[in-house]
């Protein structure tokens, strides 16, 4: 059997697309032989990303504050709405989505893709367990997958952060916290889930190695007390992490083909989060395919939706990992409940990039305000680091 559509990466894009494409009537094949498996990333799921992934999940972890330290300055914000961020593991979240996928009609088909190849107007994608043919082949499987190599370029290293981290055995929490770190710049972040606890700090790979993002997330840890004398298991992982300039030169489609989620570069350049952008690249890609043109109308509704979004994140980090800046953003948080209420949204993620300077500028804290924020003030903030 020819199958319509083949998406080769079951995780929330590839999920997704394969549900609402099967929901539609295509015969979807949804390709990954490592499920169920746990992810190197925090499992933090915005109110707006459980709103889009609309399958019944149960458990998670609720938060109800989160922490942000930078050069030894400290802020706690309380979310008011304990419900607009949860965390799951993704051995569990992901398993929901591909739940959702197989009740829609799709089928699973629990191998790894090997190799994949255009035979005329159709693929014919090679597996652990034999060939499958369709007509169109979707690239959901990350971004060191088959599918962005072959069908696009791989990610150079200076696009791609590095997360290094630990899972931290028998801790139950309700707490996040984020640490701004000097060397590399990056971020630390401690996510706790069912269970245990998700460690781990980020940077740009062409300025740090593994080890060395290993070794600062230690060192936090040997500083927590709630993760004193427990068993930690290491984990690493590649997160697309795009300027502006390589956003703009991206080619999420082609003939036959799309490429979603950390596939297609759809990752927050400053805190690193894709699900919500998985999830909606996956709405999209099935969208566009019951259209006359699915690839150009996929490529315009990401440049429209989603690249745009990140391309102002991407703009914001050029100074934002400046020790002086993140140091500001914290005493921000400290003295002022209006900011406080504006992290609370980002971090939720019910406030976007877009209207983020002009909300703030609504605090009334304006000079505070005209330090984060202008341009002025971040040439400045490049120059003292």
């Amino acid at each position: 059997m020819t199958f319509d559509v083949a998406i080769i990466g079951a995780g929330p894009a590839g999920a997704i697309a394969a549900r609402d494409l099967a929901r539609a009537g295509a015969r979807v094949a949804l390709i990954d032989g490592s499920h169920p498996r746990e992810k190197a990333c925090g499992g933090g799921v915005t109110g707006r990303a459980l709103a889009r992934a609309g399958c019944a999940l149960t458990g998670g972890q609720t938060i109800d504050r989160v922490i942000f330290e930078a050069a030894g300055a400290r802020a706690s914000v309380a979310l008011d709405d304990p419900g607009s961020l949860r965390v799951f593991s993704r051995a569990a979240f992901d398993a929901a989505l591909v739940d959702g996928a197989r009740d829609a009609g799709a089928d699973i088909v629990p191998r790894r893709a090997t190799s994949f190849a255009r035979t005329d107007s159709s693929w014919r994608i090679v597996t652990s367990a034999g060939a499958i043919d369709a007509r169109w082949l979707l690239g959901a499987d990350g971004a060191g997958g088959i599918t962005r190599k072959q069908l696009f370029r791989a990610f150079e290293r200076r696009q791609i952060s590095i997360a290094a981290g630990s899972y931290v055995d028998n801790v139950e929490m309700r707490e996040i916290v984020i640490a701004f770190v000097d060397r590399p710049r990056g971020y630390l972040w401690s996510f706790p889930r069912d269970g245990h606890l998700a460690v781990g700090t980020c940077a740009q790979a062409d300025e740090t190695t593994t080890a060395q993002m290993h070794a600062v997330t230690d060192r936090w840890l040997d500083r927590y007390a709630p993760a004193e004398g427990r068993a930690r298991r290491r984990y690493a992982w590649p997160i697309p992490s795009l300027s502006p300039r390589d956003i703009d030169a991206e080619r999420p489609a082609g003939e036959g083909w799309m490429l979603l989620g950390d596939a297609a570069g759809l990752v927050d350049p400053i805190t690193r989060e894709g699900i919500f952008f998985a999830v909606r690249s996956g709405e999209l890609a099935a969208a566009a395919m019951a259209t006359a043109d699915p690839a150009r109308t996929y490529a315009d509704a990401l440049r429209d939706d989603l690249y745009a979004e990140l391309r102002r994140a991407a703009r914001l980090k050029a100074g934002f990992y400046r020790p002086p800046f993140t140091r500001l953003v914290v005493e921000a948080l400290q003295h002022s409940a209006a900011i406080r209420a504006v992290m609370v949204d980002l971090v939720a993620g019910a406030q976007p990039y877009a209207g983020l300077k002009r909300r703030l500028l609504g605090t009334r804290e304006f000079g505070l305000m005209f330090r984060l924020l202008s341009c002025r003030a971040t040439k400045l903030v490049e120059k003292a680091s």
